[in-house]
Formats: C-alpha cells, sequence, structure tokens
C-alpha cells in the first residue's frame, strides 16, 4: 500500500530530490514525508515555499509495468486532493491545468511529477505534493494563496492528513484504474473537474513568457490545443493558464 515505506524528515532539500537520489533502495509506493523544504520547486523549477506547517511529501512508484507517465501520477493526485477538500471539508476546489488545486480562486495545493530514468531509459516516477495546511503564508503570496487552517479556522493534524491522502489514492484509484489497466478512466475522470472546457476563452503565459489569447480548441490528454486570435492553432504542453470572460 502507498505509504507502507514511510521516510520522516525534519528537513531537506526536497523529498522529489531525496527519491530522485535513494530510488535504486527504495520499494515501490515509499512515501518521503519532509517537516520542511529549503528547496521544495515546482514546475520551471519555480520555488515552493515550504515552511513548517504544511505537507510536503513525494510517493514513488516503480510499476513492473507501464504506465511511467508522470501526468498520469499527477492527476491521481489531484483528484485525491479534490475528493479531500470537497467531500471531508465541504470545500469549492477546482483543478487548474495542468497540475494546480484552487480554493475560492486561491492556490492551496501544487503536484509535480518526475521520471527518474536509468541510462535513458525511464525507470520510475516520483510525484510531489505540497499542500498548505498550517504554515504561515508570507504577506506576498496571500493575494494568491491560501491554507486550510485559514480556510476552517483550525489546525490539522499533518500525519493523518497524510494518511488519509494515500489511503484515498491507493484504495480509490490506484488498484481500481492503475492496477486494474484502466488509468483513461482517471484522465475523463480528471477532465471533468478542471477549471476549463473545449471552447472557453483564455490567456497562456508559456515557458517563453509569451502570452497568448485565444480559445481551447481541444483539451487532449496531455496538451491542450488553443486558437489564438488570428485563428492559428498551436499545442501547449504547460503554460499558466486564466480564464478569460466568455462574454468579452
Amino acid at each position: 500500500m502507498i505509504g507502507d515505506n514511510l521516510i520522516v524528515l525534519d528537513k531537506v532539500d526536497s523529498t522529489n530530490i531525496y527519491i530522485k537520489n535513494h530510488w535504486i533502495e527504495l520499494p515501490s509506493e515509499t512515501v518521503v514525508w519532509a517537516l520542511e523544504q529549503t528547496q521544495g520547486y515546482g514546475r520551471k523549477k519555480d520555488r515552493w515555499y515550504s515552511p513548517l506547517g504544511g505537507l510536503w511529501f513525494s510517493v514513488l512508484f516503480k510499476p513492473r509495468k507501464r504506465p511511467l507517465i508522470p501526468y498520469y501520477y499527477v492527476r491521481m493526485y489531484s483528484l485525491v486532493i479534490y475528493d479531500i477538500l470537497k467531500n471531508k471539508y465541504n470545500l469549492n476546489p477546482i483543478i487548474k491545468w495542468p497540475n494546480d488545486i484552487l480554493v475560492d480562486e486561491k492556490k492551496i495545493c501544487g503536484i509535480l511529477g518526475e521520471s527518474i530514468y536509468k541510462g535513458t531509459y525511464p525507470a520510475c516516477v516520483v510525484v510531489g505534493i505540497g499542500l498548505n495546511v498550517n504554515n504561515e503564508l508570507p504577506n506576498e503570496l496571500k493575494d494568491y494563496s491560501t491554507s486550510l487552517k485559514n480556510l476552517l479556522g483550525k489546525e490539522l493534524s499533518l500525519r493523518k492528513l497524510l494518511t488519509q491522502i494515500n489511503h484515498i489514492a491507493y484504495h480509490s484509484y490506484y488498484l481500481k484504474y492503475f492496477k486494474a489497466k484502466s488509468i483513461s478512466a482517471v484522465t475523463k475522470i480528471w477532465l471533468k473537474r478542471l477549471n476549463i472546457k473545449n471552447g472557453d476563452p483564455v490567456k497562456i503565459k508559456d515557458q517563453n513568457t509569451e502570452i497568448i489569447s485565444g480559445r481551447i480548441k481541444e483539451i487532449h490528454s496531455d496538451y491542450l490545443e488553443i486558437l489564438d486570435d488570428s485563428g492559428k492553432s498551436k499545442k501547449y504542453y504547460s503554460g499558466d493558464i486564466s480564464l478569460l470572460n466568455k462574454y468579452g
């Protein structure tokens, strides 16, 4: 089960980095949980603020057969966090493409999936989850981020929450879909819960910081296809996307 092998660290640079440095000797479904990260990061290596009080952990997957594609595991944990926030805490989360969870339009969770290679071949996947729980947010982040403590008005047990997250991940998704080779079903559920739909007007900033406005032509399993204002179609595999007013 996910988390049967649990490594707890007081402080580490990054739980993803820890797993990438030790993956050979660690069994599949190992969870590395750090009370504090000094070099937590997200997509594009952006710094993820990870002080005491938040829930910062990574999970190692070594499937004997495919999939070894990180975004499948990112989607699984996106759905798990969504389920817990909505069903356990009566919040109204949304999944923001491609890997963030928002509540009241503020980021509460980021999820990062990375491949670990043996030579030129992917050997396993590590998924890092950063969830703002009891941690205080600096003033410069308060307009864009939130925490469970802010939303619920109380502190939560990090260990209990970690156990709940991985229990749901294993029983509601990993066994049901990944082990049963029905992984496409996870993508279908994920697509239904995304904050964007086909036809939506959006603004997207890509990795080159180019900002494009247009409409979503189609949301594919691993990329967005957007028609810009000139009618030209372009594919985006990542980026910072904002939903525009549908009525102009």
